[in-house]
C-alpha cells in the first residue's frame, strides 16, 4: 500500500504533521527506545509533555488504554495520575495479547480483542467507572481497530470526556513497515467525525501546541462536546 492513502481533512484540518519526515524517523528510532521504570513506553516527548498538560487539566479518574504491550504506558499513566493528586486513580488496559510483567494495583490488564470490547467491557462494569474517562485507543494502527474503539466508546463517553487516537503519524514515517497500517488511525477518525462529529471537538491546542500536528495523533486528541 503506498503513502498515498490519506485521510480526508477534518475541516479546514489536514492530518499531515508540520514535523518533517526526516525528523519524524529520528524521533521515531529514540521513541522506540523509551523506557519508564525500566518498561518499555513508546511515547514520543510531544506526547508525553501533552499527555502531563492533558491529565493536569482533566484530572481524569479513570483511564482506559487499548493496547497493553509491556505495560509501560498503562504504569507511567497511573504513576502521573497519582502524581496530580487524582485520588484512586484507575488504569484499565486491555490488548489482545498482553505482555506485561507490571503488578500495580491502580492497574487492571485485560485480555480482549479491540474489535470486541464489549465482551470484556460489559455495560455494568462501564456504568460503574469514574469520570472524568480519557480513552487511548493505541491498538493495532489499523483502520478496523481504531474504528472498532471508537464506535465503542461513542456512547460511554460524557462531556469533557477524552478519546485519544495514537499513532496517526505513522503515515508520515519512511519505512516501508508503516505502509501496511494503511493510514488507519487517521482514517478512522475521519470517518468517524464524518459522522460524529457535532459530538466532538478536536482539541487544536494540544495537536498544535509545538507546531501544526506536531503529535503522534495528529487530529486525534478528542473532547466529547
Amino acid at each position: 500500500m503506498s503513502n498515498d492513502m490519506r485521510a480526508a481533512p477534518v475541516g479546514d484540518r489536514a492530518f499531515e504533521s508540520a514535523i518533517p519526515a526526516q525528523v519524524l524517523d529520528r524521533i521515531q528510532h529514540g521513541t522506540m527506545r523509551t523506557t519508564y521504570r525500566s518498561v518499555p513506553f513508546y511515547k514520543s516527548p510531544f506526547d508525553i509533555s501533552l499527555y502531563l498538560e492533558l491529565l493536569g487539566a482533566l484530572a481524569p479518574r479513570t483511564v482506559i488504554e487499548i493496547g497493553t504491550k509491556f505495560g509501560g504506558s498503562a504504569l507511567w499513566f497511573a504513576d502521573m495520575m497519582t502524581a496530580q493528586g487524582i485520588h484512586s486513580p484507575r488504569v484499565l488496559s486491555i490488548d489482545i495479547e498482553p505482555l506485561s510483567e507490571v503488578v500495580d494495583p491502580r492497574i487492571t490488564f485485560i485480555t480482549g480483542d479491540a474489535k470486541r470490547l464489549d465482551a470484556v467491557l460489559p455495560l455494568d462494569l462501564l456504568e460503574a467507572l469514574r469520570h472524568p474517562l480519557l480513552v487511548v485507543e493505541d491498538s493495532s494502527h489499523m483502520y478496523a481497530e481504531s474504528t472498532a474503539v471508537l464506535e465503542f466508546f461513542h456512547p460511554v463517553l460524557e462531556t469533557g470526556d477524552y478519546i485519544v487516537v495514537e499513532d496517526g503519524v505513522v503515515n508520515q514515517l519512511s519505512g516501508e513497515q508503516y505502509r501496511r497500517y494503511e493510514n488507519g488511525p487517521n482514517r478512522a477518525v475521519a470517518d468517524f467525525l464524518a459522522v460524529h462529529g457535532p459530538d466532538y471537538e478536536i482539541d487544536a491546542d494540544l495537536c498544535d501546541r509545538f507546531g501544526r500536528n506536531a503529535t503522534y495523533n495528529p487530529n486525534g486528541w478528542l473532547r466529547r462536546r
